[in-house]
């Protein structure tokens, strides 16, 4: 492919290597969606040696947090940069990228296309399929077509199963990825960090499958989920500090994306209204006649 020639869309699955059932389970489904797909593999965090890794800030995970990322959270991190890596080179204009125990619902190819329409009002579209994420969000209209709704979510909520990125975002996302020290899911909630355009679907075409354990915690065993503080000497005295100055600068932040794209929402709301009133009422018609 010519490197000026733009790919439109394509979807990215990420899988292990020994996760033979879900690429079984998600390929089915993608088949059914008519969804055209690829499997890309994943990186086993267990075969990383994670404190040596040139791609991974020790010192700035470990003072705004306390301990390291699992092996299972990097792992993660470079599977995502990979197809990041991936978008770039193939100047791909948009992807879907899906982890294999994600769960889609039938509206997945209708948010798709009604997204593709209105490719400049987002950069990164999060699908969050968890009651709380709806309930902190702000609707900002009807994607035409369907019966979901663009949203705001507001703080950081976490969750990387599904979501579409556009290939500036792609390239943002990568120059900040030589040095990680943020699991992707939470990188992709700071968008005053990445200034990128970061919205949401309600409900979410793509849900969590919480009936299977995700893989990262098949990893290393849950770790990502224990907060223990793993620091000594200097650096767990000064560490109430760096933890509170960090959380104190999320909050102001938060509330700053909050506020200020809400008038940019109001005039996206507007501008989605309109064709959403027309299909509308040309369903209205159809019913009549």
């Amino acid at each position: 492919m010519s490197p000026n020639k733009e790919l439109l869309f394509h979807c990215f699955v990420i899988t292990l290597e020994h996760s033979e059932a879900r690429r079984k389970i998600i390929s089915s489904r993608l088949d059914e969606l008519e969804i055209p797909f690829e499997f890309y593999p994943g990186v086993d965090g267990r075969k990383i040696d994670l404190l040596s890794h040139q791609g991974y800030s020790k010192w700035k995970r470990r003072m705004l947090f306390g301990r390291d990322l699992s092996n299972g959270e990097f792992g993660c991190v470079l599977a995502h940069k990979s197809i990041y890596e991936r978008i770039a080179e193939k100047n791909i204009g948009m992807a879907l990228i899906l982890e294999d125990d994600a769960i889609l619902c039938d509206e997945l190819p209708g948010v798709i296309n009604a997204l593709m329409q209105y490719q400049k009002n987002w950069d990164i579209v999060r699908f969050l399929g968890r009651k709380k994420n709806y309930r902190a969000s702000r609707m900002i209209a009807q994607l035409p077509g369907t019966q979901n709704h663009l949203a705001r979510s507001h703080g950081m909520p976490g969750g990387a199963y599904g979501y579409i990125i556009n290939n500036q975002a792609a390239r943002r996302l990568l120059s900040m990825m030589e040095k990680n020290w943020l699991p992707i899911d939470t990188l992709h909630g700071v968008s005053w960090l990445t200034r990128l355009n970061t919205v949401s679907v309600v409900p979410s075409p793509v849900l969590p499958n919480d009936d299977v354990p995700s893989c990262i915690d098949e990893q290393d065993s849950n770790l990502r989920w224990n907060k223990a503080v793993s620091l000594s000497g200097w650096k767990k005295l000064i560490y109430p500090l760096t933890r509170g100055v960090w959380k104190a600068y999320c909050n102001v932040l938060v509330k700053y994306v909050w506020l200020s794209t809400l008038i940019p929402d109001i005039k996206l709301s507007r501008q989605l209204k309109e064709p959403c009133a027309i299909i509308g009422i040309r369903q209205a018609k159809s019913s009549t006649n």
